[in-house]
C-alpha cells in the first residue's frame, strides 16, 4: 500500500549534469562565443516570437502582393513578377512552420534575390517610363526598407549592417541610372533630389534598428549569463547536498528534508523514516579492505534507490548508516518498506561484491515540529534494539501506546547458533552524537 506523498522541496539538478557553457572534467573546452544572428541564437528567449513576427509579416506579405496584382492588373512588370513573388512568400512561409532549421539560409537566399528583383525592376521602371518614378510608390521603396529591417534577422549584426549599406547605396545607383538615362522630364531634377532624401531616410532606418538590435544582443546576452550562473548554482547547490561515494544526500540535505517534512506532517499526511545500519560492516573492511567496503556502500545505496518511491530521500549519514524519509508512508506501511530494504541488501551487495552482509533497521513516525537530531536519535535507538535482538531485523516504533513495537521479521542472524552473535558488545552501543562521514567506508573500531 502506498499514500501520496506530501509535497517536496524544490529539487536541484542532477548530479553530474553538465551547465551550459561550462566544460566537464575530460572533455574539450567549449568553443569561443560566435555571434550568430538573432533567429539562431541558442537560448535566445525571443526566437519564438522572431519566428511568429515572421510569419506574420509573410502572411502580410502574401496577401498584398495579390491585392497590387488585382489593383494593377494592367501593369505587365507587376503581372510577370507578382506570381514568382507570391510563391516565394508562401514557401518561405512553410520552410518556416515545417523546416526552421532551414529557415536562416533559405531566408539568406530569398533576402538576397529580392534584393537583385527590386534593384532590377526599380532600374526597369525608370528607364522605361516617363511615370516610372510614380510607379516606384508604394512597393518598391516600401520593400527596400523591409529588407534592411529583415536583414537584422537573418545576418549577424555586423553583416546586417554591410547588408543595409550595401542595399541603400545599389538603390542610389539604380535610381540615377534610370533616372538620368531614362526618359527625361522636367521633374527629372527633382526626381533625383528625392531619391537622394530617400537614401537618407533608409540610412536613417538602419542605423535605428542597428541600434536597436545592438540593445537586443546586450539583453539577450545578460539572460544567457544569468541562465547559466543559476545553472552553476544549482548544481553547487547539488554537490553540497550528496554523498561523494555513494551518491545519496547527505546529513546536510536530510536534516533539511526532515525539517521541512516536521512542518508538514501535522496536516495529517504521515511521514516514515528507515534506519538501516550494516551488520559488523567493521569485519568487511578488515577482511576485504576499505575498497572494497566502499563498493559494499554504493551496492547498499543502490539497493534502498531501487526499492524507494521517486518521492523518497535516501541518505547516507557516515560510514555504514543509511536513512529513508518516506512522506506520505504511515509506520505500518514504513515496516513493510523495511522488509524489503532488508531483503534486497544482501542480494544487491552479493551480485556486485562477493561478499554477505546484512543490515539491522529501525523504523518510526516523524512528529509535527520534531527536530530532526531528535528523529534520527529515536529511529536510530531503534536500530540498535534491533542489533541487541539478534540482527538482521526490523525494529517498529509502536503507533499506540502499549504496542510490541517490535517486527517478527527476523533473518538468519536471530538464531542463538549464529556464529556472529558471540563477542560483539560494539553492536548494542547507545545511539552515536557524530555528524557522519561524506566519504569512504566506515574505520576501523565504527563496526556494529
Amino acid at each position: 500500500m502506498t499514500a501520496s506523498p506530501t509535497p517536496a522541496p524544490p529539487s536541484t539538478a542532477t548530479p553530474g549534469t553538465a551547465t551550459p557553457g561550462t566544460a566537464t572534467p575530460g572533455t574539450a573546452p567549449a568553443p569561443p562565443h560566435r555571434e550568430l544572428p538573432l533567429a539562431r541564437r541558442s537560448g535566445d528567449p525571443t526566437t519564438g516570437l522572431i519566428r511568429r513576427v515572421l510569419l506574420a509579416c509573410l502572411g502580410l506579405g502574401a496577401v498584398a502582393v495579390v491585392a497590387v496584382l488585382v489593383l494593377r492588373w494592367d501593369d505587365a512588370l507587376l503581372r510577370g513578377v507578382s506570381p514568382f513573388l507570391l510563391a516565394v512568400v508562401l514557401l518561405f512561409g512553410w520552410l518556416v512552420l515545417r523546416r526552421p532549421e532551414a529557415t536562416v539560409v533559405v531566408s539568406r537566399l530569398v533576402l538576397a534575390g529580392l534584393d537583385t528583383l527590386w534593384l532590377a525592376v526599380m532600374a526597369a521602371r525608370l528607364l522605361s517610363s516617363a511615370d516610372g518614378w510614380a510607379a516606384l510608390f508604394p512597393t518598391t521603396f516600401m520593400g527596400f526598407a523591409l529588407f534592411v529591417v529583415i536583414g537584422y534577422l537573418v545576418y549577424p549584426t555586423r553583416f546586417a549592417v554591410l547588408h543595409a549599406g550595401a542595399l541603400v547605396a545599389l538603390a542610389v545607383v539604380a535610381g540615377l541610372v534610370g533616372l538620368l538615362r531614362g526618359p527625361r522630364t522636367a521633374a527629372t531634377g527633382d526626381h533625383v533630389v528625392d531619391l537622394l532624401r530617400y537614401a537618407v531616410y533608409l540610412a536613417v532606418l538602419a542605423a535605428m534598428v542597428w541600434v536597436l538590435s545592438r540593445t537586443k544582443e546586450h539583453a539577450a546576452r545578460a539572460f544567457l549569463v544569468a541562465e547559466v550562473a543559476s545553472a552553476e548554482a544549482a548544481s553547487m547547490r547539488e554537490i553540497a547536498s550528496r554523498d561523494p561515494l555513494t551518491g545519496a544526500a547527505n546529513r546536510r540535505r536530510l536534516e533539511d528534508e526532515i525539517a521541512y517534512q516536521a512542518r508538514v506532517v501535522g496536516s495529517g499526511l504521515p511521514v516514515a523514516l528507515v534506519f538501516l545500519d550494516l551488520d559488523r560492516f567493521k569485519a568487511v573492511n578488515d577482511l576485504h579492505g576499505h575498497a572494497v567496503g566502499d563498493r559494499v556502500l554504493v551496492a547498499v545505496a543502490r539497493a534502498l534507490e531501487g526499492q524507494v518511491r521517486s518521492g523518497d530521500l535516501v541518505a547516507r549519514l557516515g560510514g555504514e548508516e543509511f536513512l529513508v524519509v518516506a512522506p506520505g508512508m504511515a509506520v505500518a506501511d514504513g515496516a513493510v518498506l523495511a522488509e524489503r530494504l532488508r531483503a534486497a541488501v544482501p542480494v544487491t551487495v552479493r551480485r556486485e561484491v562477493p561478499v554477505d552482509v546484512t543490515a539491522s533497521l529501525g523504523v518510526t513516525a516523524l512528529r509535527p515540529g520534531e527536530d530532526p537530531r531528535a528523529a534520527i536519535a529515536r529511529v536510530d535507538a531503534l536500530m540498535y534494539r534491533a542489533k541487541r535482538a539478534g540482527r538482521d531485523r526490523v525494529e517498529v516504533e509502536p503507533d499506540e501506546p502499549g504496542h510490541a513495537g517490535r517486527a517478527d521479521h527476523a533473518g538468519p542472524a536471530d538464531h542463538a547458533d549464529h556464529p556472529d552473535h558471540a563477542g560483539h558488545a560494539a553492536d548494542v552501543q547507545p545511539a552515536s552524537s557524530r555528524t557522519g562521514q561524506d566519504g569512504g567506508s566506515a574505520a576501523p573500531g565504527s563496526a556494529r
